[in-house]
């Protein structure tokens, strides 16, 4: 019997005061880099160190991690990139990004990983989550504490179109991945937290 909350994993980020922020520069913020695959002329999308300030900058490292987070949308290197380009992953659009770090120095070889559509696999029945919807979205999203995968969802998909995804209807999109392709993002910095682990544990 398939065990998904060990077969996946949320891709989140350990907290230190020297983590590198995404945050998008004023051009590639008025675009919709987070849900669609841009044209060309749009691209390479450009991001500074949202974290970064006069009295902190001397925490940061010359060379930036290999993934960098915005929210809970990534941005990784050329060696991730070629791992993920390698194999087939719907809705996912691997676009060149422009990392800008506290001295202003450009890091060119990284690739912000949108993803064009969400997979709703979280059981309402078993999740623990606030019962109303946040307003203001084009969708329906909830605050969700903890998570409980719905298994006859995935089961109804073919694990080569699962393997990693944003999760769908809730507030935080969190990105999962399939511990067949899970080292991809073992790197410095990211924390791989299973299903199971994630959040409260409040149901069995």
């Amino acid at each position: 019997m398939k065990n998904y909350h060990s077969e996946y994993c949320f891709i989140s980020y350990k907290s230190t005061n020297n983590r590198p922020i995404l945050s998008a520069d004023t051009e590639t913020a008025a675009l919709a880099y987070t849900s669609e695959a841009l044209p060309l002329s749009s691209l390479p999308l450009k991001f500074n160190n949202g974290a970064a300030n006069n009295k902190n900058k001397h925490l940061f490292n010359e060379e930036p991690p290999e993934i960098l987070f915005h929210g809970s949308d990534i941005a990784v290197k050329a060696e991730t990139y070629k791992q993920l380009a390698l194999i087939e992953i719907p809705n996912l659009v691997l676009q060149p990004a422009i990392y800008i770090d506290h001295n202003n120095v450009h890091h060119d070889s990284y690739w912000f990983l949108t993803f064009t559509n969400k997979l709703d696999c979280w059981d309402r029945n078993k999740s623990l989550y606030a019962p109303e919807p946040l307003t203001g979205f084009d969708d329906i999203r909830y605050e969700v504490i903890s998570y409980h995968l719905d298994k006859a969802t995935l089961d109804s998909i073919p694990l080569a179109e699962r393997r990693l995804f944003k999760m769908g209807a809730t507030t935080e999109g969190w990105l999962l991945v399939h511990s067949s392709i899970a080292d991809f993002f073992h790197k410095p910095g990211v924390e791989l937290v299973p299903v199971k682990d994630f959040g409260v544990t409040f149901f069995p």
